[in-house]
């Protein structure tokens, strides 16, 4: 049965599966399915177990087996310089940001913290929408309430750390993210292989994600990323993820970031 959950992985979510979490997946459809009876060959005609098996990939009940959630504050400190020298083009206006694949939504929190610290040293703020989305329900309902354990805040020498400290409140190993940071960040459960109908977005963090996915399902993930960006808008995915982007939509570009950062390297949309 496993490598049935790994096949059905492939095909619905487009991510290869490590087999140690399918087989905690199939635990879980063994404990809880009305029988005990599968087959290794998968068919429609399976009772109760395959049943069961469907059941979880459409509530995305397995999402929550088979994805990986890793993340925390202001990772790849380098995107983050990328951004904020982003940010003066936007002033006085609003800038669309999504977050794809945001896990329990670190990365969301911390590109508004990003822009509120921005907008303290301006005149001309920069009004900002993000969107962040997972397919795995579980984190989306972390990210929403905002409480993350003590691996949420690393000391890896990031410089905008300190931009932390107005908004999450530390009690009992925990940090709480204020309530005043959430109003302009919607966060909702989706899957990247499916198309997402949005007014479209100046920026995309896809960021750490890619690797996951195998490489015949990467194109139609891009595709649907395209789809949901600006012409001209800008695709930034995890830095060791940029040698496995091709797609007639997106053009590798290059910015000389400050001496403390390496070079970056990111995408935008230009239609062919």
């Amino acid at each position: 049965m496993t490598d049935l959950i790994c096949r059905m992985a492939e095909e619905q979510f487009g991510i290869k599966a490590d087999p140690d979490d399918a087989r905690k997946l199939e635990e879980y459809i063994r404990n809880n399915s009305n029988t005990n009876c599968f087959s290794t060959d998968y068919t429609h005609s399976e009772v109760s177990g395959t049943n069961f098996l469907e059941s979880s990939f459409s509530s995305g009940t397995a999402a929550k087996f088979l994805t990986v959630n890793e993340t925390y504050f202001f990772r790849e400190p380098v995107h983050f310089s990328l951004l904020m020298d982003l940010l003066p083009s936007f002033e006085d206006s609003t800038i669309r940001i999504c977050s794809a694949a945001t896990a329990a939504g670190c990365e969301a929190y911390s590109i508004a913290m990003l822009i509120e610290a921005y907008n303290k040293s301006v005149e001309k703020p920069v009004h900002y929408q993000i969107d962040a989305f997972d397919i795995n329900t579980n984190a989306i309902e972390m990210a929403k309430e905002g409480v993350y354990n003590t691996r949420a805040l690393r000391d890896d020498g990031s410089c905008f750390r300190y931009m932390t400290i107005p908004y999450l409140k530390e009690s009992e190993n925990r940090y709480y993210i204020d309530d005043s940071l959430k109003k302009n960040i919607n966060f909702f459960v989706h899957n990247l292989m499916d198309e997402l109908n949005t007014e479209k977005y100046d920026i995309i963090f896809f960021r750490n994600a890619f690797i996951y996915f195998y490489p015949h399902k990467r194109e139609k993930v891009l595709s649907n990323l395209s789809f949901i960006l600006k012409e001209g808008g800008i695709l930034i995915l995890g830095v060791s993820e940029t040698a496995g982007v091709q797609h007639a939509h997106f053009k590798q570009k290059h910015q000389k970031l400050p001496p403390s950062f390496d070079d970056i390297f990111y995408y935008c949309k230009e239609l062919s």
